[in-house]
Order: C-alpha cells, then structure tokens, then sequence
C-alpha cells in the first residue's frame, strides 16, 4: 500500500516541504507588471543577466505558439515585437518551472512537451470557440496548469512513481490514480504551489481546475479551455482505456457542441499540434 500524504496547507511548502524563492530575475519582473515606467530595455537587461534564462525565453518566443516571421536571437528583438506584458509571462511560466529544480530529466522532459501541447491545443481552441480570451493570460495557465505534477515528482517520488504506474497498468487519468490512493489531487497541490509563490489568480485557478472532474462542473470559459486543452493533449498521447476515452470525447462534444464527426475534425487538428511540441521539447 501507499503511504499515506497528510498535507497542511499552513505549513506545506514553508516547513515540511520547502521550496527555494523564485531565480531574482522572474521576482522582478514579477515585480514590475503593473508599473507603468517598465520598458523593453530594462526587461530585456534583466533577462540577459541570466544566461539559461535567455536561451529558454528564446526557444519559446521562437515557437510555434507565436510564429514570429523570422527566428531570433536577440533578446531586445523579441521583447520589442511582442511586448513588454507577452515576454514578461514566458520569464514567470519558465522561472517557475526551473525554481522547482526537478533533476530528474525525464520527467521534465515529460511535463514540458505535455504542457506546450496543451497551450498551443488550448490557443487554437480559444480561437475558434472563446475568441474573446487572451492568448497571452492562456500561454501562462496553459504552461504551468500541471505544476503539481512537479510537487510530486520534488517531494514524493515514491507516490508519483507508484501513480503513474497504476495510470500505465490501468489506462487511466493521473487524477483518477489519485482518487484511488486517496492521495492529495497534483491539482491541490498546484494551487498550493501558486499561492506559495504569489502567481497571478488565472494561474492559480488553471491549476485547481483541470481534471475531467471538474470540467463537468463547468466553471470559466478560460478554465474551460484549458481543462479541454489538457485533456485533449492527454487523449492523443494514447495509453487510456476505452472508458476514459469516450468520456473526454463525450465531455468535449458537450461543451464544443460537436457532432461526433465535427470532434475526429478537431481531434486531426490537434493531432497536427503534435509535431511542433516535439519540435519544442528538442530545442529546449
């Protein structure tokens, strides 16, 4: 049996299981989002003074999620066409997952591809059903909505090894593996992480509300969209079992208003997204 996780939310990521202050570059910029004297210069010194930092923020602004005309190399550049609100999301989205220092390659490996495909999933979405939502506010929720994941991974290794092993054997969501350990939900532990580090409230809400679970309660159209995004990125990973299958189907219909003939469309598109994750994950 799994041992069981008592978690005090008081004290969880304080006492028990500490975790390190954001790299000062994303603090800043952190900082700096609602001063209005913020220019692209002082953005981008700041993002140059961290040299990982550059490369990363320059492989995402160089993705398919932002087709840039031309791929850059220049920080200035990039801060200068997207804008000062659009670089300062990639700087927290990567800050935050680099802050959790997950060794395990892998496994990091894992929650990148999963989280980019289910951005660009969720901003294609947004744009052919939620027009009206920003694809900037989508880019961070979208990256960081399985944070949780990385909790586990951090804090609990044993647990999350165990669970994704019922997940492979059983063909089920890593929610449902949780409900059957009775182990705190990855997606609990995400809000946690959020309110630990003061992430703005869209991400925090990604975080607690991504499962098939609680989709069915329906709550934003932008938590909508991005718990589709996950679980339609979930479905064409393969590995679930028929059950589970059909019930992401079914929920998708439901809130899209599909014909089934309409989803397998959708499903193609999303299909199509696969290649530029991959083509992400090996340049990260």
């Amino acid at each position: 049996m799994v041992e069981p996780i008592e978690i005090d939310p008081k004290t969880f990521l304080r006492e028990h299981c500490k975790l390190p202050a954001l790299p000062e570059a994303v603090m800043r910029i952190q900082g700096m989002i609602q001063d209005d004297e913020t220019d692209s210069a002082m953005i981008a010194e700041i993002i140059s003074g961290d040299p990982a930092l550059v490369a990363q923020v320059l492989t995402v602004v160089n993705s398919a999620y932002y087709s840039l005309p031309k791929t850059t190399s220049n920080v200035k550049y990039a801060v200068a066409y997207l804008g000062l609100s659009v670089i300062q999301r990639i700087v927290i989205s990567v800050g935050v997952v680099n802050a959790m220092g997950v060794e395990e390659k892998n496994e990091l490996n894992n929650y990148w591809y999963h989280s980019f495909f289910t951005a660009l999933i969720t901003k294609f979405l947004a744009k052919k059903f939620w027009s009206y939502l920003d694809p900037e506010d989508l880019w961070t929720a979208s990256i960081l909505h399985d944070i949780g994941k990385l909790v586990y991974i951090k804090f609990f290794p044993d647990h999350y090894k165990e669970l994704k092993r019922y997940c492979e054997q059983n063909g089920c969501l890593f929610s449902e593996a949780e409900e059957y350990y009775k182990l705190p939900a990855s997606s609990y532990l995400g809000s946690l992480l959020c309110h630990h580090w003061r992430l703005p409230r869209k991400v925090e809400d990604a975080c607690g509300y991504h499962s098939l679970s609680h989709i069915s309660k329906r709550g934003s159209d932008f938590q909508t969209v991005i718990a589709l995004g996950n679980l339609l990125a979930t479905l064409s990973a393969g590995g679930l079992n028929e059950s589970c299958k059909n019930r992401i189907k079914e929920v998708a219909e439901n809130i899209l208003e599909l014909s089934p003939d309409s989803f397998i469309s959708i499903m193609a598109d999303v299909y199509d997204l696969k290649s530029e994750a991959e083509k992400f994950l090996t340049s990260l």
